[in-house]
């Protein structure tokens, strides 16, 4: 018998036994309960089969289920975005008025430290209205992750499912930096959240929108990012600005240790120069902590002193100073010598206040037995030392008595009120926000080269979370730094200046063969006259020079004779003009002719890593601080009601010490939120509810025992299911399952 035979007859010989099994049953009086249970298993299993494919279609097929509709409030915004990007919000928030939290800060942190002020972590209810405003202006997003240290705000549904508590545990490598009460150092752990999207919004709890907000005010049309930047970082020191850093003149003022040395200037230059005045159009916004008798700020008041000049001034500052040098064995020079020894101040008019005293200039004799000059100049006991104007700058002429003269200790306020003028004492002490933004200034300065650079606008900024990724691993020791600060520092990487100027300051090298092709338009391979006539055109000035045109030209002629070429494509007609002698002019023959792949990489050879906008702020973002001054309070609030800006950030200067002034001002915040945003989200419990635990991981081990009781409970009722039917049922399924057999016939 053949396989196919034997496998036939098995085939047949199993049907027909289930068929008589299937008549058994009918025939069993409980066969209709038995179908229905079979039935709503089946049932059952097919619905949980099709639960697990739909999630697997929408994982594998998201640009088909998740197109528009893919965002908190589950409606589709087809007809208003451009293209969908999927874009995940990142909030950080702390509610400092936790007994356990206060405990945790006071254990690891100073009671001295400013930045451990529990003032610093207050909490008004911003994170319930700023995502208020989020579903308002951007209900767009993708997803909200929050992240805390573990606490819960009492109104806050957990069970949302477009909402994700995440922890500092979740996201921090090492967890010996843990706890941590500095914002820097959890910022820059936030692009590790699991399951993020690669571009999302990171929100302070103090940022809301005030209008409606779409992907294209972040990013670019062609995919780029927009960046927004307000003031100016803080200058290195109170009499040299930034702009005086690295512009090629040497200013005394800034060759020193906080200025970077003037950035190398005075290394370069025989005799220092002047540095034009540039006027500022924005300043550092956070106050300095000084002594409560300052009217004005100090910054910049000494630069006009330093910077002016004028002959009229320097003339009556020669007359001034002609007796005193006289009476110090100076009778044969000449007021020109005088002069030159003045040009050592840099031609800065001074006053007669600045005026050196009589026991100020000496006279040093060189070991060529010629004459010296040297001056100190003493500034209410900080004293200045100024080299002869021919003496080349060198190394050890750097001037490090300016730091003594921008930080020193504070001192009674009578010697204050003695000393008015802002040269005479010069005082400043920024906050810890201010001087990580000039630590990072000062790493970039030697990553990318001296640049002024602003501050980002107090806004929610969004991210690459792979950039994010590329930034920490050119910078890995300083973040790791940062992310070991138990409190807000001062060499912290203060995280969006650091990203936002990592994004535009990246540079990557561009091929000979990348230029060619972006200047060859019309994709034939070769250059016509009109696509040199434009590379020219961007190379040199305009007008152009015609002898720049034969240079290059020639250039190109005695390359094309020299060098053996593979292969020459055939250019298409109008490639030349009537009069042209050139060549063709391919790709191959200006990657290998050095004189011209050497122009084309001096002068396109670096490119922008990352595509970029530097959008200038003020029209769509408002930023206060909010004192205890009630009435300023109130001025301010209606203003933002008056005209509301795409993006709104109140932050927290009011004075502690004004309890009363300060619940007011809390009254008023809290009636000026419930203004602008009335309506429940759907991340808030109902008004009547609160969460029952105030930390998640409460919350975990709660609902974890209530998974384990609800499983003990499943086990015992399936086990007195089975028992009561197995008792029901006994007679009758001991027979269905007996075996029947032939009886032996005995012969």
């Amino acid at each position: 018998m053949t396989i196919a035979s034997r496998l036939i007859i098995g085939i047949m010989s199993t049907w027909k036994l289930i068929q008589r099994r299937c008549y058994d049953l009918l025939s069993h009086k409980s066969s209709l309960l038995i179908i229905l249970i079979a039935f709503t298993c089946i049932f059952v299993g097919i619905i949980h089969f099709g639960e697990v494919w739909l999630a697997w279609s929408k994982e594998k097929y998201q640009a088909v289920f998740h197109s528009f509709n893919d965002n908190i409030i589950g409606t589709s915004f087809q007809n208003k975005l451009c293209q969908h990007v999927p874009i995940d919000v990142v909030y950080t928030w702390v509610n400092g008025s936790d007994p356990e939290f206060i405990k945790n800060l006071r254990k690891y942190v100073s009671i001295s430290d400013v930045n451990a002020a529990v003032s610093r972590f207050n909490d008004k209810d911003e994170l319930r209205y700023s995502l208020r405003s989020l579903e308002m202006y951007a209900p767009w997003v993708r997803h909200v992750y929050i992240v805390t240290n573990g606490q819960i705000p009492n109104w806050l549904d957990m069970d949302n499912q477009r909402m994700t508590l995440i922890t500092h545990e979740d996201i921090f490598p090492d967890k010996n930096n843990l706890p941590t009460f500095s914002s820097p150092a959890i910022e820059s752990h936030i692009n590790k959240i699991p399951g993020l999207s690669d571009k999302f919004l990171y929100f302070n709890d103090d940022v809301f929108l005030g209008r409606e907000v779409w992907p294209e005010d972040f990013i670019t049309q062609t995919g780029g990012q927009k960046v927004y930047l307000a003031w100016w970082v803080p200058d290195c020191s109170d009499i040299c600005p930034w702009a005086w850093v690295g512009d090629g003149s040497c200013d005394p003022a800034c060759n020193t240790t906080i200025c970077e040395f003037d950035g190398g200037d005075c290394n370069a230059t025989p005799s220092p120069t002047d540095s034009e005045m540039i006027e500022e159009d924005g300043d550092y916004p956070y106050k300095l902590l000084q002594m409560k008798h300052d009217n004005d700020r100090e910054t910049g008041k000494s630069f006009p002193i330093f910077k002016q000049k004028t002959s009229a001034s320097l003339t009556e500052s020669v007359n001034n100073l002609t007796p005193i040098v006289k009476s110090h064995g100076f009778i044969n020079n000449s007021s020109e010598d005088i002069i030159k020894l003045l040009t050592v101040l840099q031609n800065k008019t001074m006053n007669n206040e600045l005026m050196p005293s009589k026991n100020n200039f000496k006279i040093n004799k060189t070991e060529q037995g010629t004459e010296k000059y040297s001056t100190s100049t003493e500034i209410s006991g900080y004293k200045y030392e100024f080299a002869h104007p021919n003496r080349r700058v060198k190394q050890p002429a750097r001037n490090d008595d300016i730091i003594n003269l921008v930080h020193v200790n504070e001192k009674e306020n009578f010697e204050r009120d003695k000393y008015p003028s802002p040269l005479k004492r010069k005082t400043r002490r920024l906050d810890t926000y201010a001087e990580s933004l000039l630590y990072v200034n000062r790493i970039y300065n030697a990553a990318y080269g001296f640049e002024r650079r602003r501050v980002p606008v107090h806004m929610p900024h969004l991210l690459d979370k792979w950039i994010v990724d590329d930034m920490q691993k050119k910078f890995e020791s300083e973040f790791k730094k940062t992310s070991s600060h138990k409190v807000r520092n001062s060499q912290d990487m203060q995280f969006a200046f650091s990203y936002f100027y990592y994004l535009t300051s990246e540079k990557k090298r561009v091929s000979t063969g990348e230029i060619f092709d972006k200047f060859d338009t019309d994709k034939s391979e070769t250059w016509s006259d009109r696509e040199i006539r434009t590379l020219l055109s961007r190379m040199y000035h305009l007008p152009l020079d015609y002898s720049f045109v034969v240079d290059f030209e020639n250039a190109i002629t005695n390359c094309s004779s020299r060098i053996e070429l593979l292969s020459t494509p055939v250019p298409p007609s109008g490639e030349r003009y009537l009069d042209s002698t050139l060549p063709i002019v391919s790709r191959e023959l200006i990657i290998k002719c050095d004189a011209i792949a050497n122009k084309l990489q001096d002068e396109f050879g670096e490119s922008d890593r990352y595509h970029h906008e530097i959008v200038k702020a003020g029209k769509n973002e408002i930023f206060e601080m909010l004192t205890s001054n009630v009435s300023q309070t109130v001025q301010l609030l209606d203003e933002i009601r008056r005209e509301s800006k795409k993006f709104i950030c109140l932050n927290d200067d009011m004075d502690p010490s004004r309890k009363s002034e300060n619940e007011v001002i809390r009254a008023l915040l809290n009636d000026f939120y419930r203004s602008l945003y009335p309506l429940r989200s759907n991340f808030e419990l109902p008004a009547q509810y609160r969460n029952r635990f105030s930390h998640r991981d409460d919350l975990y081990e709660w609902r974890a025992s209530r998974a384990r009781a609800r499983n003990i409970l499943l086990l015992l009722v399936s086990l007195l299911m089975f028992f009561t039917i197995y008792h029901l049922f006994y007679n009758q399924i001991r027979r269905f399952l007996r075996t029947r057999s032939l009886p032996n016939l005995h012969v």
